[in-house]
């Protein structure tokens, strides 16, 4: 006999994130102590317990709860797409943190760094970009995303679900980063339907870190290692010459982040209503051409201010 299944409402939602919670903040930082990043792993997976046995007892659809569907190609490359512009708008909001509060922004991201070498490559790869993008998307994005549906504003879900997910990173330094980044997954899956868009966008995002500290790491070391380096790098000129020029590219990306957000929104949508047309044509043009000026004018500004930093590094060398 078939179980009549009914859709989630909110206070379903809230029951799962206590119980996440739990296992975020209790279970998951005990098995971490005791197993290194394998614990993480056990708890990335009861997360998905969570998910997947409420949902059940909810007597919820989880064909509707957890929507997978045969992605398209430009979707797919939307996703990525849309990714690199959120992740350029991320970075700018983590740099300027960073300046106001670099020991504690830093300090996270030491803390993480030392995990991932804790593991094979592979291994970390698994624990720390596959299994997020699976077991986190079922809670948030899956559950809560769902349960909070019948609010009734697809904004307000996804704005709401966006902070949540911020909240759950456990750090005031990452979460303003962390909820842009859970908002735009949000948004994937209210536009698509499809939970494959959104998953891909995770994993991708997690397995960025990977990259810089595993394909990257010898060239940290060759800078570090060198006494004019070090010796330069804690004068005050340079780190400041240093802030001034990350600033620059920070503020020249985030002009390409936004051409970069409207291009895979593009592509995710394309075929269906509105988005029949060319990238660059049909009733978008108005804003087009407001997205390219405050586009241009970042990047101008970011060069400009790369310009000036190269120019004061030089300056101080001179002098000294």
């Amino acid at each position: 006999m078939n179980r009549q299944t009914k859709p989630l409402k909110p206070y379903h939602g809230v029951i799962v994130l206590l119980l996440t919670a739990v296992c975020v903040f209790a279970v998951g930082p005990a098995l971490s102590s005791r197993m290194g990043l394998y614990g993480t792993f056990f708890s990335e997976l009861l997360m998905l317990g969570i998910a997947v046995g409420c949902t059940v007892l909810f007597r919820g659809n989880l064909k509707y709860v957890f929507p997978v569907h045969k992605p398209t190609f430009p979707g797919l490359f939307g996703t990525f797409l849309f990714w690199m512009g959120t992740m350029g708008i991320a970075m700018i909001l983590t740099m300027v943190m960073t300046y106001f509060f670099p020991q504690q922004v830093l300090g996270t991201s030491e803390g993480l760094s030392y995990a991932f070498f804790s593991v094979p490559a592979l291994v970390s790869i698994l624990i720390v970009s596959v299994t997020p993008a699976i077991c986190e998307e079922a809670v948030f994005r899956g559950v809560v995303f769902n349960s909070f549906w019948p609010i009734g504003n697809k904004w307000i879900v996804i704005v709401l679900t966006g902070c949540i997910f911020g909240a759950f990173h456990g750090s005031i330094w990452r979460f303003l980063p962390t909820a842009i980044l859970g908002m735009a997954m949000a948004y994937l899956l209210a536009e698509t339907g499809n939970m494959v868009y959104n998953m891909l966008f995770h994993a991708v995002n997690n397995l960025l870190p990977l990259v810089l500290l595993f394909g990257l790491q010898w060239v940290t070391e060759w800078v570090y290692s060198t006494d004019e380096a070090a010796t330069y790098t804690q004068t005050s000129a340079g780190g400041q010459v240093y802030s001034l020029a990350a600033l620059g590219i920070y503020v020249a990306g985030t002009g390409v982040a936004l051409l970069l957000l409207y291009a895979g929104n593009y592509l995710i949508h394309m075929g269906r209503k509105g988005y029949e047309g060319k990238l660059f044509g049909g009733r978008r043009k108005k804003h087009l051409y407001i997205l390219i000026g405050v586009s241009a004018g970042c990047f101008v500004l970011g060069c400009l201010l790369v310009i000036a930093a190269a120019a004061a590094g030089t300056i101080g060398r001179m002098m000294h």
